[in-house]
């Protein structure tokens, strides 16, 4: 486990190695390695000690009752996984997190990670903060699904993504079926918004202005 990434995560910046590592090495955490498309996490399992991700990278999933899955997020190495839930007082894992890549998870006890924002006030100040912005960035996750449409959602991809490289993984991030999608963007092509030759999509900006 390499420890300068972890020094620079947000959590932890302000402290030094040492005080770092009496919190990491203590023997009663626990340190997983994971393969590509091995769960990490269910969605609904009991969620009460902090998980690190040190290395490595996942894929954080919603279902529903029904099966249907919407991604939420791809979070690369180092991250903490759903911080916001450890203390909540639903201990559970509000997504599937699936890993991608070859993983290697840190799993801090509760109690020992509460003692240690005790002692180090700044990143106590520090996890506050990264909390409060994961409630932010859901809550505009919301705000995209909730009031937006699937062919304004698809343009805001597009701007931030350049492309739809694989059809079906785009359809869970969006939140629809795969040939929605497929119709959206074939639509968006007739109505003059993207120009798509092969798997390169291009927006027209002029005409696309009404999906803002």
């Amino acid at each position: 486990m390499e420890i300068y990434p972890l020094l620079r995560m947000p959590p932890f910046r302000g402290i030094t190695e040492e005080e770092l590592l009496s919190l990491i090495l203590s023997p009663e955490h626990a340190r997983r390695l994971y393969k590509p498309s091995d769960f990490i996490a269910m969605q609904g399992e009991t969620y009460r000690s902090l998980f690190i991700l040190c290395s490595g990278k996942v894929r954080t999933q919603m279902v529903n009752a029904e099966g249907k899955q919407l991604t939420i997020e791809t979070l690369k190495a180092p991250q903490l996984l759903a911080p916001a839930f450890v203390f909540s007082s639903e201990n559970r894992f509000p997504v599937n997190i699936e890993a991608i890549e070859k993983c290697e998870i840190l799993v801090i006890s509760q109690s020992a990670f509460l003692e240690f924002l005790h002692q180090y006030p700044i990143v106590m100040h520090n996890f506050l903060r990264l909390v409060s912005d994961r409630t932010l960035f859901l809550s505009q996750k919301l705000n995209a699904f909730a009031l937006q449409s699937l062919k304004s959602r698809i343009l805001n991809y597009l701007r931030i993504h350049g492309s739809i490289r694989n059809q079906q993984e785009v359809a869970q991030i969006l939140g629809v079926a795969r040939p929605s999608l497929a119709r959206a963007l074939s639509e968006l092509a007739g109505e003059g918004c993207l120009r798509i030759e092969g798997k390169e999509i291009q927006i027209n900006e002029t005409d696309a202005q009404k999906y803002l």
